[in-house]
């Protein structure tokens, strides 16, 4: 039975030889040591076949927090408020796969291997493939597949405060021009 979830737990970048030198030690502060750690744990390590095998399902289970996560990138446009929306994304993507590969390996090994096969990964060749498999994701989890690419409803329910300028637009606060007022009665010079 294989197991798609970092079989060799690769990590893809290792800076902990960095952090641990003299000079940058001293600067961590305990908050940044903890978002370092969470991003140091690693990637999934799926291949993208067995990903576009299982985006159907996977759009069901984790839709709500793939959004929030979009939106916050989107308003915010700085990575670091968002880091804790992007661990949410990473558990929840972890623990589909596992709960798949658990379930209907034979399944999704079979379907992402067809998929491999074909140098266009379409689904038309692999019908039979993904009949089984959805089935079994059906039967064993309960998860079924998510038909409408585009919702209706597109909220996103949300912790975040609304941002106050989203945007980043900048209030220039020009004088008003200096234009003549024809209306006004003119002065009259004295001798």
């Amino acid at each position: 039975m294989p197991n798609f979830i970092n079989p060799l737990g690769h990590i893809p970048v290792d800076t902990s030889a960095f952090e641990e030198t003299v000079g940058v030690k001293e600067k961590i502060d305990p908050e940044l040591a903890g978002v370092l750690s969470d991003i140091r744990r690693g990637d999934l390590g799926v291949p993208s076949h067995v990903l576009k095998a299982s985006a159907f399902q996977y759009a069901n289970v984790c839709n709500e927090v793939n959004k929030e996560f979009m939106l916050c990138k989107q308003e915010e446009n700085d990575p670091r408020k968002c880091l804790k929306y992007n661990l949410k994304v990473s558990d929840c993507a972890e623990s589909f796969f596992k709960k798949v590969t658990d379930a209907c390996s034979d399944e999704i090994v079979a379907f992402a291997t067809c998929l491999e096969r074909d140098p266009r990964r379409s689904f038309v060749y692999c019908r039979q493939e993904q009949v089984k498999f959805d089935r079994c994701m059906f039967d064993k989890l309960g998860i079924d597949k998510r038909y409408h690419a585009v919702e209706m409803d597109q909220t996103v329910k949300t912790d975040r405060p609304k941002p106050k300028n989203p945007y980043k637009l900048k209030n220039y606060d020009h004088p008003k021009p200096f234009m003549p007022d024809w209306h006004r009665p003119v002065p009259k010079l004295e001798d």
